[in-house]
């Protein structure tokens, strides 16, 4: 810790955030350095100004719960419908969990929610709320299309200027501020009630008919307060919403300027956006679209379709083969 009777000034910072950022706590980490012959209470209490009201490690405790609830704000921030769907307490406790299991490791934090729908799902809580994870899947993607990179969308008229011969070899780039998203409960429309009952604004009509719910401020992952104390001094209760009930479904969520919007998919359209994610043609959208249906069908099924995805901005290029936008 000294250097030419010095102390090390490094080495103490290093130290100092070791202990802040310990997640089993102050007492716990100092107790493993001690145990490692690294530090002991006496040296500590040189190094960290401390006295008799405030000793070194409850003024170090002060450092480390300001730094814990920095990141229970910033996931509540990043996960307001899975705060709201199981209440502050619950959320709290969760955080705690899953900051045990994975501190945070990046200098922004940005990412520190990314593991957390996965953790979620192998967590005890979900028993009593099965949707949880999936509910989690969503609110993580739209934070992460938030942050995606800008590009700008697919004009209209670009379609009508390829060689109507060869529009069928013709191949979709989507925006990068996209996702598209499977689950196993029906939380999209459970987001959007979760959205109403905190005072939301909704959602309007997608041009193939579904709901899109979008952030009226930018990214609507961070509307929510963070949990706490309701200026009552209560702690706001979950919402008595009736749990989404367990069915496959399909949803795509996107960025369009600085708002995210998301709707849900039926099966057809998410085949069709794998089928655009894995570089295949607009033929192949229209063979996938042919079963059950006539050419002439399942071509204006596609052509509806594909003018929804640009008037939603989620196409970026169009391409045919080397012939790029």
């Amino acid at each position: 810790m000294r250097t030419g009777g010095q102390v090390d000034l490094k080495r103490t910072q290093e130290l100092f955030w070791e202990l802040i950022t310990a997640p089993e706590g102050v007492r716990a980490a100092i107790d493993d350095l001690s145990r490692r012959g690294l530090v002991d209470e006496p040296s500590l209490n040189s190094l960290f100004t401390g006295d008799q009201r405030l000793p070194a490690v409850e003024r170090l405790d002060i450092y480390a719960n300001m730094y814990f609830y920095r990141l229970l704000d910033c996931l509540a921030e990043d996960f307001p419908k899975t705060l709201a769907a199981v209440g502050p307490v619950r959320f709290h406790n969760l955080v705690t969990d899953y900051l045990l299991r994975h501190p945070s490791e990046h200098p922004s934090l940005r990412y520190l929610g990314q593991r957390l729908p996965r953790f979620i799902a192998t967590h005890p809580l979900l028993e009593a709320f099965p949707y949880l994870a999936d509910l989690a899947r969503l609110e993580w993607a739209r934070a992460d299309v938030f942050d995606a990179p800008d590009v700008q969308p697919l004009a209209r008229d670009v379609l009508a200027r390829l060689p109507q011969d060869r529009a069928g070899d013709a191949r979709f780039t989507l925006i990068p501020a996209f996702a598209l998203l499977r689950f196993d409960h029906q939380v999209v429309s459970f987001w959007r009630k979760l959205d109403e009952s905190a005072g939301g604004h909704g959602g309007t009509a997608a041009a193939g008919g579904a709901a899109i719910h979008g952030g009226g401020s930018g990214n609507a992952a961070r509307e929510a307060p963070a949990p706490g104390a309701s200026p009552s001094g209560e702690a706001p209760k979950p919402p008595s919403l009736p749990a989404p009930a367990r069915r496959r479904a399909a949803a795509r969520v996107w960025r369009r300027d600085f708002i995210v919007y998301h709707c849900s998919l039926d099966d057809e359209e998410a085949r069709c956006l794998d089928l655009v994610i894995a570089g295949e043609s607009i033929g192949r959208i229209c063979q996938q679209l042919a079963a059950g249906r006539s050419l002439v069908k399942a071509t204006a099924r596609a052509g509806r379709m594909i003018q929804g995805w640009l008037e939603d901005g989620i196409l970026a290029e169009v391409a045919l083969n080397e012939a790029t936008r």
